[in-house]
């Protein structure tokens, strides 16, 4: 298979326009330079595309991943979804906020378009705005409830929890789910701070903290690196050994990094996340497989694009057809669909995500391991 793929690769330039019809075209506007990039899912989804096409594509058609950098500007992220729609994508991926999310996907409906967003957790886009989106993960409640059952396990009865409106519900309230579960099972929120994305001093919120005159067991918070892994050095430079708890924007690379000198900083760190990304994972076969190609897939979040370029085929496999709603009402009514993070999802019950197991990892001697894995009863019902 891998001679078979460099050859495809090396045939690229050779591709003519009559064959460039026949291809299936996912459009990905997303964020590949900034803040956001480490969470957008292109390499992924080109590494899979080229793997698929490399077989012979789908039913003879070959996969086409058109990709342009949005930054984090939404205005930018509408504009190449309408550029792509105008060159025929059949499934679009963009910037994995809501406020970007719902006006791409109300553009794509007048063309029949869907959204596939692999790794988007938030709940504002199964409110009913729009019914044009599939998201590959289940939502942000689930995840905090992953992560708070652990805790719970370890003991963790006092708890801080950090908030910001910047990215959504997903960093404003996934640490109040987290709380409302240490909560129902008996246990104490003693405080919520407020944070902004890009901090890099966090001695106002540890001031606060160990003003609070009690031991706490756990800070949570929802954000992303590299703001995550200065919390963790300042928190343990402060005295402060509660464990920190989190969610998928710790599933980067950068976070590991921080234990490269001293292992035992990650010791008491964990989060739920979108797939299992330890050692030996389907995730990180797949980037190693990736890399021996030339194709760099750096983490979980970007393997996550492999998911989509995987359902779309699947879809246009089973329907026979190219047609963009055709595909949607294929993977909305299906009853498995294989993936590559887990071996398969469903939309059939849920409409707009897949409900699935919530992995949690953890750190041994500095390198993840994975500590539960399994689909919460407990999720708060207010989402």
């Amino acid at each position: 298979m891998k001679k078979s793929i460099l050859t495809a690769l090396a045939c690229t330039a050779l591709v003519t326009p009559a064959f460039a019809q026949e291809t299936i075209k996912i459009g990905l506007g997303v964020p590949m330079t900034g803040d956001y990039a480490p969470y957008a899912e292109w390499q992924g989804a080109r590494c899979m595309a080229e793997m698929i096409n490399a077989d012979g594509g789908v039913d003879g058609k070959m996969i086409e991943i058109l990709v342009q950098d949005s930054g984090a500007d939404t205005q930018t992220a509408i504009s190449l979804a309408q550029k792509f729609l105008d060159e025929g994508a059949v499934m679009l991926g963009t910037i994995p906020f809501s406020d970007t999310m719902i006006p791409v996907a109300q553009i794509a409906q007048g063309y029949g378009v869907s959204i596939f967003q692999p790794q988007s957790t938030q709940v504002e886009m199964h409110a009913g705005i729009v019914d044009n989106f599939f998201t590959g993960v289940s939502p942000d409640p689930f995840t905090a409830t992953a992560a708070a059952n652990y805790a719970l396990e370890n003991g963790v009865k006092n708890v801080v929890l950090l908030t910001s409106d910047e990215g959504g519900s997903w960093s404003a309230k996934t640490p109040l789910w987290f709380g409302d579960v240490i909560e129902a099972n008996g246990g104490k929120v003693l405080s919520t701070l407020n944070f902004s994305f890009g901090t890099s001093d966090w001695s106002p919120q540890i001031a606060e903290m160990r003003a609070l005159g009690e031991e706490i067991d756990a800070v949570y918070i929802s954000s992303i690196m590299p703001d995550v892994g200065v919390l963790v050095r300042q928190l343990r430079s402060a005295g402060i050994d509660a464990w920190v708890v989190g969610s998928d924007g710790f599933d980067d690379p950068s976070l590991d990094a921080i234990g490269t000198d001293d292992p035992a900083i990650l010791d008491k760190v964990f989060f739920a996340t979108l797939a299992p990304s330890q050692a030996d994972s389907a995730v990180v076969n797949f980037m190693s497989e990736c890399k021996e190609l030339g194709v760099d897939v750096p983490g979980l979040f970007p393997a996550t694009g492999a998911d989509t370029v995987k359902a779309v085929a699947w879809a246009v496999e089973q329907s026979g057809s190219t047609d963009p709603a055709t595909i949607a009402k294929t993977i909305r009514e299906a009853d498995s669909i294989p993936v590559l993070t887990v071996d398969s999802i469903s939309f059939k019950d849920t409409k707009t995500y897949a409900q699935r197991t919530i992995p949690v990892i953890g750190y041994k001697d500095g390198k993840r391991v994975l500590v539960s894995n399994v689909v919460p009863d407990n999720v708060p019902s207010d989402w």
